[in-house]
């Protein structure tokens, strides 16, 4: 009961909150200092190895200058911890239609979509507009019915205002006593692997393969063809530990310690709940405390659902090699990815063609847990070099992707 009267984490989705939501579409919302302000050598390499790739263009910069970029670049999930906030204050008035949005109401990450159009480079600064597109009423087992989906765009740029990338997600919200009542996960058995099962996983992890400087050439590749198999887990607390150490722990909701934590619960009290020793806690702790994701209708802690996003992205890249290039990358987060699942990440070629200068191949992709479930499908974009007609040609230069058009000086025009 104690937990019940000073857990804030327990709002209602209601008609106000859902209309206060859309007040606040297309308002570019100020953001907190990112976890890197500008791009290094360091930064890079600790966000390759917080989700297990070691490729040494992200990772060597001796190996980095002989390729084509002359220099390590980011990988390219490396510019989601960058984004110095370009947003102007939020005037009060329109603050006051949005404010308590949901407040309390937990949410999910369900999918996300990237765009790359430039590399990042040690030594770059990149500046974010962010704003919420859309919002939506869906219906959510897991929420006992009832859900709300919020779009979020997020556009990154270079200090010339050109554009380096931009990210779309989206994120349901759902009542937690609705979905601890539901229960839909909580009859998952907790895994328990054999010498033979734990023996594949290491085959797997031996036998993965990363392309390099060896070119892959567009010429070389055929609809229909498979990719290797790319194995990540069984997840452990540690895969979420080493996650954070090199993205940070997200601005969002301001996670820190102890004194600074106590700062922040001040600010934020709704994110925190009482842990058993009666103590404040983040919410956030779902992802590492098995108790706490049992208390919200989980059989155990689970991912991040952009840590698989990270995966299939490494999947690809180890793939297409130095001399390609990651376009496009969605997926959608349809199951729970929790401790001790190990996944197993698909994919192929759906589709082989030239665009003007370019030449591309689309892929259908998808994540599979132990137990034979899709958790993630996505599709990807990749350009590739050709034999005939010479070096990958970017989307940055070719005068590709502008940033939104603001109408005001903390609002933008919000197109689909």
């Amino acid at each position: 009961m104690a937990e019940r009267q000073s857990d804030e984490m327990q709002g209602e989705i209601t008609p106000d909150g859902i209309q206060r939501m859309r007040n606040r579409i297309g308002n570019l919302i100020p953001q907190p200092k990112p976890f890197n302000t500008e791009a290094s050598e360091d930064s890079i390499r600790h966000h390759a190895f917080s989700y297990g790739d070691d490729n040494p263009l992200w990772c060597d910069a001796e190996y980095g200058a002989k390729t084509r970029w002359g220099s390590a670049i980011g990988a390219p999930g490396y510019v989601g911890t960058m984004g110095v906030s370009v947003a102007s204050p939020i005037p009060p008035e329109v603050r006051a239609k949005g404010a308590g949005a949901l407040r309390g109401v937990p949410n999910y990450l369900s999918g996300s979509s990237w765009t790359w159009v430039r590399p990042v480079y040690p030594g770059d600064r990149v500046f974010k507009r962010y704003y919420i597109a859309k919002v939506e009423e869906k219906r959510s087992e897991f929420g006992g019915g009832k859900a709300v989906v919020v779009h979020h765009k997020h556009e990154f740029t270079n200090s010339r205002n050109e554009v380096v990338a931009i990210m779309r997600n989206y994120f349901f919200h759902v009542e937690r006593e609705a979905s601890e009542k539901t229960g839909k996960y909580a009859e998952i058995e907790q895994p328990r692997y054999d010498e033979d099962e734990l023996a594949r996983i290491d085959e797997a992890y031996a036998s993965e393969i990363v392309r390099g400087g060896e070119p892959r050439y567009w010429e070389d590749v055929k609809e229909g063809e498979t990719l290797p198999t790319m194995v990540r887990g069984p997840l452990c607390v540690t895969d979420i530990l080493l996650w954070h150490s090199g993205r940070g722990f997200g601005a969002m909701f301001g996670v820190a310690a102890l004194k600074m934590g106590y700062e922040n619960r001040r600010k934020v009290p709704a994110f925190y709940t009482r842990n058993e020793y009666n103590a404040w806690d983040v919410a956030q702790r779902v992802h590492w405390d098995n108790a706490r994701a049992q208390r919200v209708g989980n059989p155990r802690a689970y991912d991040y659902g952009s840590m698989r996003t990270h995966w299939i992205t490494n999947f690809l890249t180890n793939w297409m090699g130095d001399d390609g290039w990651l376009l496009k990358q969605s997926d959608q987060i349809r199951r729970f990815n929790f401790m001790g699942d190990t996944s197993w990440v698909h994919g192929k070629i759906v589709r082989k063609y030239a665009e003007g200068k370019r030449h591309m191949v689309d892929l259908e992709l998808w994540a599979e847990n132990q137990r034979g479930e899709v958790t993630a499908p996505g599709e990807a974009t990749i350009i590739l070099p050709s034999r005939e007609h010479g070096p990958v040609v970017l989307p940055g230069e070719a005068g590709e992707f502008k940033p939104s058009v603001q109408n005001t000086d903390y609002s933008v025009i919000v197109e689909e």
